[in-house]
């Protein structure tokens, strides 16, 4: 906190409260989303649910209407009998329901029977039902007419398999006063299974959904009804009576296997609001209506709300992002940061040590402290030495502040820099006990700038010195290699590790060292040595020694105009 101040701090919190506000954001608007969507759903299902509840009402009062008030009225099976009463099968119309379009007559002769209870004595008119149907009639329809259903409907009809296909059983119970199952009447019909009118009827009359909401045009329509002065017509969302089943919902029927008998429109789409409604007195019929989704939506006020996990998925990834962005920008303020204070530090340090030393040489000579004259020679060089040590250092400072190096390129006679920069550099060699050797042949011409090439070695000369050990031979190589020059310097220092043979290149980066080390140094030199070389078109390198020092290498273009061999 000292060394940066609360700004990254705080502002690094400000992006870390953006995502987490972002994110319970997203999650409590796809939250509501889905509730809102669970919500509008469950109600259009209902309303799907109503509308085959409607249906199958409407198929009871229909198939109420064939029995109770046509086929059986004379045996009026509301009523309570005495089995003595009991009427004949003959007082069943010879047609029982003329409304029936099942065949012409000789082609679909109708039988009736009467089934007494408990002797399951049987009595027919009109002819006999195949073998396996009068199976049914004589051990199933007892059964059925005795179950909760029929007794409060008095009436019922079962699908069964006969010659000509399916065809169905109406069948009407007659109880006593005490609701004992004395006798069953019935006929051979073909109602819900060949005769299908009933559906279809109710399918275009029955309005089994409210209103939609003003202005709904059927999609795909080419043209709304127009709903302007003097036009009696239908406008957008308004049908007389209702809008037609056909352009709301598809109505399934099925009977208790599963199979369907009915279905309008025939290729109509089914969708996932769907409902369904039995009734089990007219052969177990099931009676689905599935509403087309674009319909479903007008159901609801506002619609079905979309899935806003797109959107919302946006949203959070944007935050993420600016985020992202403003760690980034911190972590490189940061560093930034640590750079300034390590390289104050670096440079402070290396300045102190050279002009503390001039500074006391300085006061020796001006006290006359100094005993003969060789002392005095002696702390005047290591002024000098030291002057020219501070001017090295900020030509380094100032290399580095340069954006861009601009260097004149020309042949360069590397073997005549070598020896320049060693002798300008032996001094200071010999003051550590360091000694320099030269393996130069010449001519060795190369394409770059001299200055630049001097700069490069006195850095590496540096480096050797300030990390090598005291007495050791440092080697300066020069060779022309075909259409290149190459440059070399070896030490016998401590190396660098391969893993740190990438990092010293880097501004400010020491290998091992620390701001009290006894090397000093700002971690500029290698920089300016790659910064340089590049700038020449060069290739500077790093490897280890047989002895296990370090070499530098500089790899240079031949010069065409020098003739390097």
């Amino acid at each position: 906190m000292r060394a940066y101040g609360a700004r990254p701090l705080l502002l690094g919190a400000a992006l870390l409260g953006v995502v987490v506000v972002s994110a319970l954001a997203v999650r409590e608007s796809m939250r509501n989303t889905r509730e809102r969507r669970a919500a509008a759903e469950r109600t259009v299902r209902d309303y799907a649910m109503f509308a085959s509840y409607l249906y199958s009402t409407r198929s009871y009062l229909s198939a109420r209407e064939r029995t109770l008030f046509q086929a059986y009225v004379s045996i009026h099976p509301s009523e309570p009998w005495i089995r003595s009463a009991l009427p004949p099968v003959t007082a069943l119309p010879v047609i029982p329901d003329t409304t029936e379009r099942c065949g012409p007559t000789e082609k679909w002769p109708i039988y009736r029977f009467r089934l007494e209870l408990p002797s399951h004595a049987l009595t027919y008119a009109g002819g006999r039902p195949a073998p396996q149907i009068e199976a049914i009639i004589r051990d199933s329809i007892p059964k059925l007419a005795d179950r909760r259903w029929i007794r409060g409907a008095r009436f019922g009809y079962l699908f069964v398999e006969g010659a000509e296909g399916r065809e169905t059983v109406a069948y009407a119970p007659a109880y006593d006063s005490a609701d004992k199952l004395l006798a069953v009447y019935g006929y051979r019909s073909c109602y819900g299974v060949r005769d299908t009118s009933d559906y279809a009827a109710m399918y275009m009359v029955v309005r089994v959904l409210p209103p939609m909401v003003p202005g709904y045009v059927e999609e795909g329509a080419r043209n709304a009804p127009d709903s302007g002065p003097g036009r009696s017509g239908p406008t957008p969302g308004h049908w007389p009576m209702g809008m037609p089943a056909e352009s709301l919902l598809t109505l399934t029927v099925t009977d208790e296997a599963d199979k369907t008998i009915y279905k309008a429109p025939k290729n109509g789409p089914s969708s996932d609001f769907y409902g369904m409604a039995s009734l089990q007195f007219v052969g177990g019929t099931n009676y689905y209506v599935s509403l087309r989704p674009d319909i479903a939506r007008l159901l609801v006020v506002g619609g079905i709300p979309h899935s806003r996990v797109p959107a919302s998925l946006i949203l959070l990834a944007g935050s993420i992002v600016l985020a992202l962005a403003g760690f980034a920008s911190l972590a490189s303020e940061v560093r930034l940061v640590n750079s300034r204070r390590r390289f104050l530090a670096n440079v402070s340090h290396e300045l102190r040590t050279p002009l503390q030393q001039i500074l006391m040489f300085v006061q020796l000579i001006r006290l006359g402290r100094t005993r003969t004259e060789e002392e005095r020679e002696r702390s005047l060089e290591i002024i000098e030495r030291e002057t020219h040590r501070l001017i090295a250092l900020s030509n380094s400072v100032l290399a580095a502040s340069k954006p861009e190096m601009q260097l004149t390129s020309g042949p360069v006679d590397v073997a005549s820099v070598v020896k320049t920069a060693a002798d300008f550099f032996t001094p200071l060699a010999e003051a550590r006990k360091m000694r320099i050797e030269l393996d130069v042949t010449e001519p060795s011409i190369a394409r770059g700038d001299p200055g630049a090439v001097r700069q490069i070695l006195i850095n590496i000369l540096d480096n050797a010195a300030k990390y090598g050990p005291i007495g050791q031979t440092i080697t300066i190589g020069v060779r022309g290699e075909g259409k290149i020059v190459r440059l070399w310097v070896d030490d016998c220092g401590p190396g660098i590790s391969a893993s740190d043979r990438e990092d010293v290149w880097k501004p400010f980066f020491r290998v091992g060292g620390t701001l009290d080390d006894s090397t000093g140094g700002a971690g500029l030199g290698l920089s300016i040595v790659r910064d340089l070389a590049t700038a020449m078109d060069a290739a500077a390198d790093l490897s280890e020694t047989p002895g296990g020092g370090t070499r530098f290498t500089l790899t240079l273009h031949g010069s065409p105009n020098g003739g390097a061999p």
